[in-house]
This record gives structure tokens, sequence and C-alpha cells, in this order.
């Protein structure tokens, strides 16, 4: 009896297919492109970002440079007010805003932008981080001037409130209110798609690659989803408290592996610097060329350190001041530690390993031939072989490829449903490059993977439920529903594949530029005249010790 192919699949390769032509649509629709001649094309809403990243960072006058020793001592707290308004401290604010963005998008992403864009994409990738910091410190600014206070102590926070209040402050109120409702909307989705989904599905990847256990995704994803559900029913002061403990040392763990690797191919790295700047301006044409590099460099590293996007003042406007600018301030450092440093060494782990041109591994052992279809063996390779591919197909009843085995000086032909493809096959590259090394690293990074995952899912659920708050109110019949659904689609992250994830993720998060690029442009001089109070205060705390 013949076995209906619909039938015959499984649990994830349904909800895959389900997903597929959301995200077809979703990524045609946001990531509309502008032609620049010559064939190409840049993403609107990317060059929307990097201007403003630009002209914020000279509008005022290069302060994510000249105030980072500030930023620095006002996380000690030696700035604020004793008994101002909010729930958490300056550092409880960033690091519970840095372990949404300190996440896969710093394993993962970095892998997938490099994969696809090439080396070169580092360089932008740094560049969108330092101008992200100015980005950054607007935003929160923001937040936190126009933030809610309960009368129980508990605030309310986010590009919701300052495009609301303060654009009615401008006389824009009916503009004002309609930005903070498409914003709130936007912010719920681009939670489940980037906070959420490609979390999910990142961690499932490496867990199941490293321990060969729960391969079913739906399977892992509902063991996720029961904790992230206890942890997120606690709301930010929970948040905050696992995430204070959690981000530092993940950081630190993750930070001492890839120095580790980095010192092994210390002889490498000259050379993978020079790769970087070069590609940056002339990347090669099997990876997009600069265009290509440009792109993946911004899209990944805003997705990583999310300047820009509005969902950090969420977080940061829960913190204990009356000066707004001093979380803003507090917040740049967010771009600079996610993507100038964590990024970074990522890349360079990659680039210095050589695995960032590897496209493919052995599915079994197999045999390397001379030509395609021909029975003359050049060697036999074991399963988990890596290859690099030299561009040479040939069809023959069956698709062969040319491959060249990873660092070795062999090269022959193998049948394509022979070898599993890894272009842009982020968290794997990643896992890989920390293996050539030292063997075991898989496991240490799938520890560091699932933390930095959790912690991830835990800090945008309270973005997102701020969002759903302003949308419906205080409502915990809403707020308890909207988490069960959060949680279910953790289950859904893992089990999709990783190509429909992060396009549908990408497209929901960067929906969010919008309506918060608008209200940033309107309230800049609101943001200036708080910069300046919180110097004058500065300087008066200064100069009185």
């Amino acid at each position: 009896m013949p076995v209906n192919a619909e039938s015959s699949m499984s649990i994830d390769q349904k909800i895959d297919q389900v997903l597929e032509p959301a995200a077809n649509v979703a990524e045609s629709v946001v990531f509309w492109s502008m032609p620049i001649g010559g064939g190409k094309a840049i993403p609107l809403v990317l060059i929307v970002l990097g201007t403003t990243a630009l002209f914020l960072t000279i509008y005022f006058r290069f302060i994510n440079f000249r105030a980072l020793g500030i930023a620095a001592r006002t996380i000690t707290g030696k700035y604020t007010t004793k008994d101002a308004p909010g729930q958490i401290t300056h550092f409880q604010a960033l690091s519970a805003a840095l372990s949404a963005t300190v996440g896969l998008g710093n394993i993962a992403g970095v892998a997938v932008a490099i994969a696809i864009g090439g080396p070169g994409a580092t360089f932008w990738m740094i560049l969108v981080g330092l101008c992200g910091m100015t980005t950054k410190f607007t935003e929160c600014t923001l937040g936190v001037k126009y933030r809610k206070v309960d009368p129980d102590g508990k605030t309310r926070g986010g590009a919701m409130y300052y495009l609301q209040d303060g654009l009615k402050e401008m006389g824009m109120a009916k503009l004002g209110k309609f930005l903070a409702i498409l914003f709130a909307i936007f912010c719920v989705a681009g939670a489940i798609g980037a906070g959420n989904m490609f979390q999910a599905n990142q961690a499932h990847q490496q867990f199941s690659d490293t321990f060969g256990i729960l391969e079913q995704g739906w399977q892992f994803g509902l063991i996720v989803a029961l904790v992230v559900g206890v942890v997120i029913i606690g709301g930010i002061v929970w948040i905050a408290r696992v995430t204070s403990f959690l981000v530092p040392f993940m950081c630190a763990g993750y930070m001492l592996a890839a120095v580790t690797v980095l010192i092994v191919n210390a002889g490498e790295i000259p050379s993978s610097i020079g790769l970087i700047f070069t590609e940056a301006f002339s990347g090669s044409a099997a990876v997009g060329g600069v265009i290509g590099a440009i792109i993946q460099g911004i899209k990944r590293g805003v997705f990583s350190n999310e300047a820009g996007v509005g969902s950090a003042p969420i977080a940061h406007s829960a913190v204990k001041t009356d000066r707004p600018a001093s979380e803003g301030l507090v917040a740049l450092l967010e771009p600079f530690i996610d993507t100038v440093i964590v990024c970074t060494m990522t890349a360079l782990v990659i680039i210095s390993s050589g695995m960032w041109n590897v496209k493919a591994d052995a599915i079994n052992q197999l045999d390397l031939v001379t030509a395609p279809a021909s029975q003359s063996i050049v060697t036999t390779v074991e399963s988990g072989t890596k290859f690099n591919l030299t561009g040479n197909e040939s069809e023959q009843g069956r698709k062969w490829l040319e491959v060249k085995v990873f660092k070795e000086d062999v090269t022959g032909w193998v049948k394509s449903d022979d070898i599993k493809m890894r272009d842009g096959d982020g968290i794997w590259l990643t896992s890989e490059a920390f293996a050539t090394v030292i063997s075991w690293f898989p496991y240490l990074l799938s520890i560091a993977v699932i933390l930095f995952a959790f912690s991830t899912l835990i800090s945008w659920s309270y973005y997102a439920e701020q969002a759903v708050i302003y949308l419906f109110g205080k409502r915990n019949d809403v707020i308890i529903s909207f988490k069960f659904i959060y949680c279910l689609f953790i289950i859904l992250g893992a089990a999709a594949s990783l190509g429909n994830v992060i396009r549908l993720a990408d497209a929901l998060f960067f929906c969010m530029v919008v309506p918060n690029l608008i209200g940033v442009y309107f309230l800049l001089k609101v943001v200036k005249k708080e910069l300046s109070s919180y110097l004058d205060h500065v300087r008066t705390v200064d100069s009185s010790k």
C-alpha cells in the first residue's frame, strides 16, 4: 500500500512546511531592496539603520567614545541618587539587556554572516557595533525619560511610551499613538521570531549534534519551554536576578574558550585580520562581493546588538535612576561588549581556523573519485570529514560535486546526496571551528549555547510582555495566555529548519525599526537636553569628592 508523502513526514518537517510560506512573505516585504546599479541591491531598512547610526554618532559628537569612562563609573552607582525610582540597578539592567543581545547572534549569527558574506562581513559588523553604541544611548535615554512608574513601584517602559508621550508633547499625539501601537505589535512578533524561535532552533541543533539525543526538535523545545515558563512567570525581578548571574558567567566562559583557540592559532591571526579588511572592500564573487559583505555585516550586527530596534529601552527603563541619560550611557556599552568584543572574537576563531570556507561534510564513510561516476578512487574518508567546494559541478544521472578535504591537499568528486551542505549553517560552523583546536570544545560550547539561548528567551519574553501590557492593559488572563503562546513557539522554533527560522526571525525583528527610528529622530533635542543635564550632575559629583 503506497504511503502518502504528507503522512510520512515527521512532526518537525510538518512544522517547517507551515513556516516556509510565512517566511517567504515576511522576508519579501520587510527586506525590500533598493537597486544601486550593476545588478546589486541593498535592503532599504539596512540603509536606514546604517545611516542613522552614523548620523547620531556625529550629532552627539562621538559620545560613544568620549563617555566610556563615565558609563563605566555609572554602573557602580557612583552618580545614582538614593531612593531613585525604579526596580533594578544599573548593572542588573545592563545584564538583563545583554542577556537578550549576547546570545546566539554572537555565535551562530556571526558564522552565518561570514559563510554568506565572507570574512569582510566582520568589518561591517564591527562598524555597526561602534556606531550603534550611540543609537542605543539615544533610545535607552528616551526609554527612561518616558517610562511609567506604577503606585506599587513597578515600571513600564519602552519605545511605545516615548513614541506615545514624546510625540504628544510635540503636538503629534495621533501619530505618536499610531506608531506606539505599531511598535508594540512588531515587538511581540519580533520577540517570537528573533528572541524565541531562532534561539531555540540553534540551541537544539548544537545540543543534538553534540550529544546525539533529542534529535526531534519538538522534544527539545518542549523541555526548554517548560523551564523558560517557570522563570518568566516571576517577572523582571526574577529575570534580572537570573541574568545578572548568568551573563557574566556566560561571557567569561565563552571568551576564555575563544582566547584559547586564538592562542593556538596565533600565527593565523594577522592574516585573518588582513582578510577581514581586504574582503570588506573587495569581497569575492563567491560570497556576494562587497555588497554581500555589507548586507550580512549590517544585518547580523544589528540582529546581535539590537541597536535601533527599540527593544533594549524596555529592560533599561526599569533601572533605579532619576536621570534618564545615566542609563543611556550605560546602555551604549551593550553594542561594544556584544558586537565589537564578543562577535569579533567569534569571527577570528572561525576565520583563523579556516572553517569559514568549509561548506559540507560527509554523512557516512565515502570514496572520493577522480571524476563524476568514475570507479577510480582518490581516497576514502570517514563520516564527518569536512570539505571545501571547488565550484565544479556535473550531472551524471545524479549531481556530482568536486570537493577538497579540509586542511589536506586532496581533491576528488562525490555525489551530492552523500554529503551534508553546511553553507550558512551557523552554530555547526562555530562549533567545528572550536573543535579544530580541542576536540571536546563542542561540549563546552553546547552548554554555553543553551545558557545564551535561555537568557535571551527569558529577556525577550519580558520585552514582549511589556508590549502586550501596552496593547491590552495589565490583564492577568491576557499576560498568562501570551506566556503560554510564547512557550509554544519555542517548540516550533526548535522543530523548524534554520533557513526558514532565520528568514522569519530577521523579518519580524527588523519590523520594529521603522516606528522606533521615527520617534528617535523627532525626540533628539530631548535626548540632548537630558545628556547635558546628566553631564553637569557628573561634574558636580566628581568635583565634590
